[in-house]
C-alpha cells in the first residue's frame, strides 16, 4: 500500500467522528511490534488478523522472521490468538497449529463478537489486549468497537479477495483524515502522492471531491429516503397514515394545488418528502465542508451557511418536484414507485449541489 506511514497516533488531533478508524500505532510489519513495549503498557493479549497480516493472502509459507516473532511473544509470557474472517477454516486450522496459537471465528469483523469471545477465551479485559491487522475497517474498526488498542501493519505484497480491493479503495479516501493524528511518524516522505496536503489541485482535485462527494450525497440519500419511507409509508395517525391523513386533508382543503396527485400519499410527498430532504441537508453541510471541500476555521461558515441553504433549498424544491412527478408517473407498488422516483431525483440533484457548493457554497475552499 503505498503512502504507508508509521508512527504513534492521538486522538484528539482529528475529529471524533474518525477515532472508530483509528489505530494507536501503525508499522511497516508484524515484526516492528515492539513485545517489550506492549508488555510494559500491560497487554497480555495478543490478538492477530492473518492475510497480509502474518501471511500472504491464500499463501502458507510464512515470511522470513513470523514464527520467530510468534515464539518470541509467547515466551514472554502473551497469550495469542488469531481472528479471522476465512471462508477457508481448514487453512486456518494449519496455520494455527504451525504457530501452536488459538483461533476464534463468529460474526465477521467488524462486529465486535470474535474479539469479546477472545478475551472471554482468556480471560482478559480490554485494556489488556491488542490487535493486530492490515485492515481499517475490520481489524482497526472491530476492535476500537471492542474498546481494544489496534495496530494497523502495512499490508504484504500481492494478491487480494476481491472485496478487500474495494475496502482498500476506503482506506485510502480516509488515510489523510486519519494521518493528520500521527505524532510521531517515522517514514515520512513529502514525494509521495498520497501524502499530499489536503487540498491537491487541478484534475485531481475536481476527481477527489467528487468522489467524497458521492460518499456524503450516499448517506444523506440513505438519510432522505428512509425518513420518506418513514414517514410516507409508516407512521400512523388517527387509524391510519400520516401520508393519507395528510394528503387527503391537502386534496380537500387545496383541490387547486394537488389535483395532480393519484392519491393521498402521492399528494403528501410535497410536504413529507420535503421534510426529510430538508433534514438530510444537515448531512451534507457537515460532511461536505469538513470533508469534500476541506473547509476550516469559523470565520466564514456562518456566510457558507446561507450559501449552502441558497443551494440546497432550491434543490430540494427540484428534488420534490422530481420526486413527486416520477411518484406519480410510475406504475407498480408504491415501495417500488419510490424509490425509483427518489433515485431519480437525486441523481438530478447531486449534479445541480455538486457544482453549487463547489463554485458558491464553498467557493473560499478553493
Amino acid at each position: 500500500m503505498s503512502g504507508f506511514r508509521t508512527g504513534s497516533f492521538d486522538r484528539g488531533r482529528i475529529s471524533s467522528m474518525f477515532h472508530a478508524f483509528l489505530p494507536a500505532h501503525a508499522v511497516a510489519s508484524l515484526l516492528e511490534v515492539d513485545l517489550e513495549d506492549l508488555w510494559e503498557k500491560g497487554k497480555r493479549l495478543i490478538l492477530l488478523d492473518v492475510d497480509h497480516t502474518i501471511v500472504k493472502w491464500r499463501a502458507e509459507e510464512f515470511p522470513d522472521g513470523i514464527e520467530d516473532w510468534v515464539n518470541r511473544a509467547k515466551a514472554k509470557g502473551f497469550d495469542l490468538c488469531i481472528l479471522s474472517n476465512t471462508r477457508n477454516p481448514e487453512r486456518l486450522a494449519r496455520l494455527a497449529t504451525r504457530l501452536g496459537i488459538e483461533t476464534v471465528r463468529d460474526k465477521f469483523k467488524p462486529s465486535p463478537a470474535m474479539f469479546r469471545l477472545a478475551m472471554i477465551k482468556f480471560k482478559r479485559k480490554p485494556e489488556e489486549s491488542i490487535m493486530i491487522g492490515d485492515q481499517i475497517f475490520t481489524d482497526i474498526l472491530g476492535a476500537n468497537r471492542s474498546g481494544i488498542d489496534a495496530i494497523w501493519v502495512q499490508k504484504m505484497e500481492g494478491r487480494e479477495f476481491a472485496g478487500t480491493r474495494v475496502s482498500r479503495f476506503g482506506e485510502k479516501l480516509l488515510r489523510s483524515t486519519l494521518y493528520k493524528a500521527l505524532v510521531s511518524p517515522v517514514d515520512e516522505s513529502p514525494e509521495d502522492p498520497d501524502l499530499e496536503e489536503a487540498k491537491p489541485s487541478g484534475k485531481r482535485a475536481l476527481i477527489r471531491q467528487i468522489i467524497k462527494f458521492c460518499i456524503v450525497g450516499g448517506t444523506s440519500f440513505i438519510i432522505d429516503f428512509g425518513l420518506s419511507m418513514l414517514f410516507l409509508r409508516f407512521i400512523p395517525w388517527n387509524g391510519m397514515l400520516l401520508s393519507e391523513a395528510l394528503g387527503g386533508w391537502l386534496q380537500t382543503t387545496l383541490p387547486q394545488f394537488f389535483s395532480w396527485a393519484k392519491d393521498a400519499p402521492t399528494a403528501a410527498i410535497p410536504i413529507l418528502g420535503g421534510t426529510a430532504s430538508f433534514i438530510a441537508m444537515f448531512n451534507s453541510f457537515i460532511w461536505n465542508r469538513s470533508w469534500t471541500f476541506k473547509v476550516k476555521g469559523k470565520a466564514e461558515r456562518l456566510a457558507q451557511l446561507r450559501r449552502f441553504y441558497t443551494i440546497s433549498i432550491l434543490g430540494a424544491i427540484w428534488n420534490t418536484l422530481i420526486f413527486s412527478a416520477f411518484s406519480n408517473i410510475i406504475d407498480g407498488h408504491p415501495n417500488r414507485s419510490l424509490f425509483i422516483a427518489k433515485v431519480i431525483a437525486a441523481g438530478v440533484v447531486a449534479v445541480w449541489n455538486f457544482l453549487g457548493q463547489r463554485y458558491y457554497a464553498f467557493r473560499v475552499a478553493k
